[in-house]
């Protein structure tokens, strides 16, 4: 058997290798951003870090456009993510942050469930029983099937109604914040839920409230750490954040989602995909660099999901990015499909040194499955 993992292992090395410099950049000088030699034992705060729809291409995409590697690829500690679901080899979102948040695949559209339909613990909540508090942040509206999946509880990621009830009565979830929708229904649900309601993001690091919600004009593509009336970039939220929940003496666990890379993806739109990969890139920069400074933290950086298949030419450089072809479109990139995909995804790790095979179900360091995500918190989660 083991001689066989061997077989697959080196497989994979060969496959993985044409996406490798993605996930690793060209030139970089940011290798101290792989985290070092801390030792494991001091770890209390678990950060998990969700590009929807940010796939290899995606992120080679960025890089070359922007002329330089994106932060995240300056973290030296990487591997590939399996994506799938339980039905289908093509995963959605919901069956996604599920798969992550739990450890156990279902079927796409099942929120929190097994595919048989029992709800399932979520590394909230072991988080939560291990004394932490705990974050979801996103920048879509709250009732998008990433927070959802670390939050609550549906056989249909549209049911939101029964999301948000199951979120705000039962979750637990110590900080909620989101992306605002005009004439919003469930704020009541939360206030009721024991939530005090934040509207001015810079309150949120003075809150001595044991739960918080909040929902703001959240933009990826806003200036980095902005937080001007409707204008509020992911950087500058989820630092705040980052302050409110690290006021816990035995640690937290946060999971923040910058959700509109995906939708670029859907439309195969270039430039709105790339805004909001730096904008996401951005709120990276800004949890690792506020990790450096402390010996307690791990950040881990991946993606749900690739959207919309995007392919690039050997060729492909800054200067020629949008050179047409003959018929009138990107002759050095092109998009496949306006839906997911199923292409492995990058998964960065900052932290102490790590050794992916000790978690992965394909016993190789090169590649996990989406359910590893969930073990390699989990663990972290759990150090006493």
């Amino acid at each position: 058997m083991k001689k066989f993992s061997r077989i697959i292992s080196m497989a994979l090395v060969t496959i993985l290798f044409l996406f490798a410099t993605a996930c690793t950049g060209g030139e970089t000088t940011q290798s101290e951003s792989g985290g070092g030699g801390k030792d494991i034992t001091t770890i209390k705060n678990v950060i998990l870090l969700i590009g929807d729809g940010m796939g290899p291409n995606e992120i080679k995409a960025g890089e070359i456009y922007k002329g330089s590697p994106l932060y995240m690829q300056g973290l030296t500690k990487t591997t590939f993510v399996e994506t799938r679901s339980n039905d289908y080899e093509v995963t959605d979102s919901a069956a996604a942050a599920t798969a992550m948040a739990t450890g156990v695949r279902t079927n796409n559209s099942y929120v929190g469930l097994d595919p048989n339909g029992i709800e399932l613990e979520t590394i909230i909540d072991i988080a939560k029983e291990n004394g932490k508090k705990t974050g979801v942040i996103t920048t879509e509206e709250l009732v998008g099937a990433t927070p959802m999946g670390f939050s609550a509880h549906s056989y249909n990621r549209l049911n939101s109604g029964e999301l948000i009830v199951s979120a705000a009565g039962t979750s637990n979830v110590d900080l909620f914040a989101s992306y605002t929708l005009e004439n919003v229904s469930y704020v009541d649900y939360f206030t009721s839920g024991g939530y005090t309601l934040i509207e001015d993001v810079d309150d949120i690091s003075e809150s001595d409230a044991d739960k918080i919600f909040g929902h703001y004009e959240i933009k990826g593509t806003a200036p980095s750490m902005s937080a001007e009336e409707n204008n509020v970039a992911l950087d500058r939220l989820v630092s705040e954040s980052l302050d409110y929940l690290s006021k816990n003496d035995d640690g937290f666990f946060l999971m923040a989602e910058g959700a509109h890379i995906d939708h670029g993806g859907h439309a195969n739109d270039m430039i709105y995909m790339l805004e909001e990969l730096y904008g996401f890139d951005d709120m990276v920069k800004a949890v690792v660099e506020w990790a450096k400074d402390r010996t307690d933290t791990i950040v881990i950086i991946t993606a749900d999901h690739e959207t919309g298949g995007l392919e690039l030419e050997d060729g492909l450089t800054k200067d020629n990015f949008y050179e047409k072809g003959d018929n009138g479109k990107p002759k050095n990139f092109k998009w496949t499909t306006t839906g997911h995909s199923s292409a492995d995804v990058c998964l960065f790790f900052y932290g102490p040194e790590i050794d992916f095979a000790t978690y992965s179900s394909f016993e190789t360091a090169e590649k996990i499955k989406n359910t590893d995500v969930f073990e390699i918190m989990k663990y972290y989660v759990e150090i006493r």
